[in-house]
């Protein structure tokens, strides 16, 4: 089974540790200033990425993602290339006044999950629904695809 989140990135694959350390330390900060006026409002990279869980029965894969607050209409699932893509987007809806906020941990922007699929996922056949803030997709399994014994023939 392959069923491995991916995030896609503007950023290149990097290897080298102390640069990846870097970039690290440099998403920190920016979630942590976010909202102290620190924020690069042009930045286009998503603020967060909702938590996935993927389970699996004899004739089924489950992708459960944690979008709560997000509207049905601003959340896409598509299947590209062998990968389910989610993505979407929360807006802050807070009302717009002259208080100063002393905290803000809750994330709004854009977020995007691409999942790659396993070769016997039946792509044809998808369900997505959106209940109580968890997205969850339903992926059938192509039974053709079931593993079993081959009788070896000979003398």
């Amino acid at each position: 089974m392959s069923l491995l989140p991916m995030r896609r990135t503007n950023r290149s694959e990097v290897r080298d540790p102390l640069v990846q350390l870097q970039n690290d330390m440099n998403d920190l900060f920016d979630r942590v200033f976010r909202g102290w006026g620190f924020y690069d409002t042009l930045d286009t990279r998503p603020l967060f990425a909702p938590a996935l869980d993927v389970e699996e029965d004899d004739r089924h894969y489950y992708l459960h993602l944690d979008v709560p607050g997000v509207d049905i209409g601003d959340i896409t699932v598509e299947v590209d290339n062998g990968a389910l893509i989610i993505s979407g987007e929360k807006r802050d809806e807070r009302e717009k006044n002259s208080r100063r906020a002393h905290t803000s941990e809750r994330y709004y922007g854009r977020f995007y999950r691409e999942i790659t699929l396993p070769q016997d996922a039946d792509t044809e056949q998808l369900k997505a629904e959106l209940k109580r803030g968890v997205l969850t997709v339903t992926i059938p399994k192509n039974a053709s695809s079931t593993r079993r014994a081959i009788p070896i023939q000979g003398e």
